[in-house]
């Protein structure tokens, strides 16, 4: 990043006040030391608040629904909900995205873990998973590390709702109870379409998470 660059970040900083910066270069495999720099800065700024969200912007969040659901949870601790991957093997072909060495990660299968496109916690989970990022050494794969090691190591119990996540371009016209939706073919305008169903169906009916 130049000059110019971060000086325009830092402008849009200061008229939106919507930008986060950490001190290293954004690259994919980068993605663990984002995940612990977010960790940082809700435990050290967000220390008050109940939840948090975690999203990529491929994700649609049905939050109509969403906030009764975790009205329900507000005396709650220890939450940490995901869709929970169980038994994923590394990829060991060298031409592939997440190819990982048996340098990088010796064993014949991953913990299990959060998939990485949304996550909901409670502050006290961001807190105690924070403080295990002093006792687990560094892995690339920020999913298998701030998914799976940091709840691991916290002895944090993870949940996977039947109504936590659902392909976007098959719920177009189906009924939307499920808490987040991901543009799984990458449509532009899946997302808006998504949000009016939502929209249109939550001012008449209450979803139930079974």
């Amino acid at each position: 990043m130049n000059d110019t660059q971060q000086k325009e970040i830092e402008q849009e900083s200061v008229k939106y006040r919507d930008i986060i910066q950490g001190n290293f270069i954004d690259s994919y495999r980068n993605l663990t030391y984002k995940r612990v720099f977010s960790l940082f800065w809700v435990n050290r700024f967000c220390n008050n608040v109940t939840f948090v969200i975690k999203s990529d912007d491929d994700i649609t969040i049905n939050i109509p629904f969403l906030i009764p659901y975790l009205s329900n949870k507000l005396n709650k601790t220890k939450v940490l909900e995901c869709l929970y991957l169980i038994g994923i093997k590394p990829y060991r072909k060298p031409r592939n995205k997440w190819h990982t060495t048996l340098s990088e990660y010796p064993f014949a299968t991953f913990p299990p873990y959060c998939a990485g496109p949304s996550s909901i916690m409670s502050a006290d989970v961001i807190r105690e998973m924070y403080e295990a990022t002093t006792l687990v050494p560094f892995i690339w794969l920020e999913d298998v590390y701030g998914g799976g090691f940091l709840p691991w190591i916290s002895r944090i119990h993870i949940v996977h709702p039947k109504c936590y996540r659902k392909d976007l371009g098959a719920s177009l016209k189906d009924k939307p109870c499920h808490l987040f939706y991901i543009n799984d073919i990458k449509n532009a305008s899946h997302p808006y379409i998504m949000w009016k169903t939502i929209e249109n169906y939550t001012q008449n009916h209450l979803c139930k998470c079974k």
